[in-house]
Order: C-alpha cells, then structure tokens, then sequence
C-alpha cells in the first residue's frame, strides 16, 4: 500500500507549484488492511474518466473491490457527506482542485473516513492555496497528494499508480490531448464527445451521471481505447453511440453559431476581449475551441478578428476563459472572478445574471481594473 514519506516543495515556475510525493510500501495486519477502493474524479471531461479508468486498473491489479463516484464542483457536499462512512477503504480522488469554498467539506468528510481505516491519495493538476493543501497533508493516516500543473490528471495518475501499464499510457496520451486541447487525437476528440452527450442526456433525465458514465468508463477501464473506438473505421463500436454523436455534432455546430451572432466585444488595455453566452448542450471547452479558431468566425459574410481573450458565460453565471494570442494570462484573468486555472485556460464565476448585457459591461469593468491578466 502507498504512504506518504516525504514531501518536497519544488520551487515556483510558470505553472505554479508542485508537491512530489516520495512512496513506498508497509505492510499491513489483518485487521486493518485495506480490501476496496474508491475512486472519486471529475465527471466533466475526457481526463477525469481516463483518470477514474486507470485507477480502476490500479484496483484490479491489487484486487481490490472497485467503486467509483463521478462528481463536479457543485456536488462536494454529496460526495464527501457519503465518504465520510467507508471503512478501509483506499480513496483516490483525480482531476478535482481544492478551493477555500471545499475545505472544510473535503476535510470532514475525509477525517471521519481515516478514523475508519481508510487512506487517501489525491491526485491533480489545478490550482491550490496553500490552506487546501495543508489541510490534506495534515489528514491521519499518512496522505499522498500529488500535484502538478505540467500534466493533466489521468497522466499523474499512470505515472503514480500504472507506470508499466500499456493501457493505462494510452489512456493518459488520450486525456492530455483533450486537457491540453491539442486535438490532434481522433479517438480523444470523439471520446470528448461521448462523455458530453452521456452527462447532457443524465442531467437532462435527472439520472445520476456514475450511472450514465459508468458503461463508457468499464470499456475503457477494461480495453483502453479500443474498448470503445474502432480507430480503423474512425468510429464508435457502439452504432448508437456513434450515431448519437454524430447529430450531436450538427447540432453542436448551430448553437455555437448562432451564440457567436451575439457576442459583446471591447479593447481593453490594448486587448480584445470578447463575451459570448453558452448555449445549453455545448461545453466550455468546445464553444472555447470553436471561438478561438478564425475560420469559425463569420458572420453575415463578415469576417471577426480573433478575441485576444475570449470569456464564455453559462447560464448560472459560470465563466469560460481561453485565449486567442499568448500575450493573454488566463488564469490571472480568472482570478478577478474568484476562479483558477491555467495560462491557457481558466474559469470563474460571475453569478446569476437576467441582462447579457449588463452582465458583459460588469465583466468588462473588471477587466479594464488590472492588466495583471497581460503579458508584460
């Protein structure tokens, strides 16, 4: 089983800071050892299933009884509420970053858990203070947590728990396409799909999302890639899969455009910065993608110059940030909304909003506040 031994603090870079946790083994008795694991990981995108797959690899591996909670941001409370009831259990969390907002929750739920023999290893790539991070390295029972903002979730995971797994590399090759947004991967960009068509149809039907996921996450846990995508064919192995992505697609394509024909654009400091609402059915990532790529960019015959920074708005108020040009810092951008993330990408949140409008002007202030969110 792993343990903690020692903790190195690497020094700051451009991606923030990473804590390398040293492992080993220790045996255990009888009477505490660890017989099941829980896997607890991002249900949004690409890189918390390949995460979840991969730790569910681990588990078959050490024949361990497998379980696993798909969850988002909005849903902590739920998930560390029912963590708080495992006995022996080894908990793997992946792809989810820890705020001042999910201390205390994470903290609860996860110390009552330990007191029952339970360990925990937390593995990720986002953005920490340093009171979430004290507060998981000071949890009983020697945690490991591993954070590093060079590498998507699934990646930390392969290289901590399956390093000599060949599917398990797969996997994380897959998911650091999508994260980083490399879209060079056929397979990840159509799995990208099938998660967001399988979480759109469960939220939808008001069905629980682990459920709706979890035949995609089984295939892959199971036969990596293949298990689900004939690469040959360039197509699902499941026809309704296959073709329920392929109307996604089209549809996908009209509501994006059609929230372009909206937009609010403004130079600030020098910059253009551009707000576009998401429409239901589309993802931060893929109107981001879209938005961000000129040939997109028409309208009325009209070609629009490529936002250097570019903030799509859900809904509830939740904020996309990309990037059109280097000179942009996206997540010091997000900081001025209370949000987190990467140079390249980030979210924040506005809140609840009735005016488009109002809502872009309010965001526009903002921004017009700092140019720390710039290139110097």
């Amino acid at each position: 089983m792993f343990f903690l031994v020692q903790q190195r603090k690497k020094k700051k870079g451009s991606f923030g800071l990473k804590y390398e946790c040293a492992m080993t083994s220790e045996p255990k008795s009888t009477k505490d050892r660890i017989a099941s694991l829980l896997s607890i990981s991002h249900d949004k995108d690409v890189d918390g299933i390949a995460s979840s797959a991969i730790v569910w690899r681990y588990a078959k591996s050490k024949t361990l009884e497998y379980d696993v909670e798909l969850t988002d941001y909005g849903s902590f409370e739920q998930v560390f509420s029912s963590v708080s009831s495992r006995r022996n259990t080894l908990i793997v969390i992946t792809d989810l970053g820890m705020d001042e907002t999910t201390v205390e929750l994470a903290q609860t739920g996860l110390s009552r858990a330990i007191q029952q023999g339970c360990r925990v290893v937390w593995l990720d790539h986002h953005q920490w203070s340093p009171r979430a991070v004290k507060s998981i390295l000071s949890l009983g029972n020697k945690p490991i947590l591993r954070i590093n903002h060079n590498y998507c979730a699934a990646e930390i995971a392969y290289k901590v728990l399956m390093p000599r797994d060949k599917i398990c590399e797969e996997l994380a090759s897959i998911a650091h396409d999508t994260d980083f947004n490399l879209r060079q991967i056929d397979a990840a960009i159509a799995l990208t799909d099938a998660v967001s068509i399988s979480r759109f149809n469960s939220i939808a039907r008001k069905e629980d999302v682990t459920e709706a996921l979890l035949p995609l996450l089984k295939s892959l846990a199971e036969d990596g890639i293949a298990g689900v995508w004939n690469d040959s064919t360039k197509r699902f192995r499941n026809e309704l899969l296959d073709r329920q992505v392929h109307q996604y697609r089209k549809e996908r394509l009209k509501r994006m455009r059609k929230a372009l024909s909206g937009h609010c654009d403004q130079r600030i400091h020098g910059k253009l910065v551009r707000v576009v609402e998401i429409p239901s059915g589309v993802t931060t990532t893929d109107i981001g993608t879209y938005l961000t790529d000129a040939e997109n960019l028409q309208i009325q015959g009209q070609n629009l110059e490529v936002a250097d920074l570019l903030i799509t708005i859900s809904q509830g108020g939740l904020l996309g940030i990309r990037r059109g040009s280097n000179s942009i810092l996206c997540d010091a951008a997000a900081k001025l909304f209370s949000g987190g993330g990467h140079v390249y990408a980030a979210g924040g949140e506005y809140g609840l909003y009735d005016d488009f409008e109002a809502a872009c002007d309010d965001i526009f202030l903002m921004l017009s506040k700092s140019q720390d969110w710039i290139v110097n």
